[in-house]
C-alpha cells in the first residue's frame, strides 16, 4: 500500500539529478546565445534598437497602449 506522496517523492528523487544535468549541459549554449545577441546589438547599433528590443522593459507593456508617432 503505497500512497501518491511516496510515488511522487520517489519520482522527484529521480528527476532532480536529470533536470540538473539538463541545466548543466545547456548552460554553455545559453551563455553563447547571450554573447552573440549582445554582439549583434553592439554591431548594429541604434538601427536595431529602433526595430527590436533585447531587454526587459516593464514600462512598455501592452497594457500601457501603443506609442503615438
Amino acid at each position: 500500500m503505497t500512497d501518491d506522496r511516496t510515488i511522487r517523492g520517489a519520482g522527484m528523487m529521480v528527476l532532480g539529478p536529470v533536470i540538473g544535468l539538463f541545466y548543466a549541459v545547456l548552460f554553455p549554449f545559453i551563455g553563447i546565445a547571450a554573447v552573440i545577441t549582445l554582439g549583434i546589438e553592439k554591431a548594429l547599433g541604434a538601427g536595431l534598437a529602433d526595430n527590436a528590443s533585447f531587454g526587459w522593459r516593464p514600462g512598455e507593456s501592452y497594457l500601457s497602449g501603443k506609442k503615438k508617432k
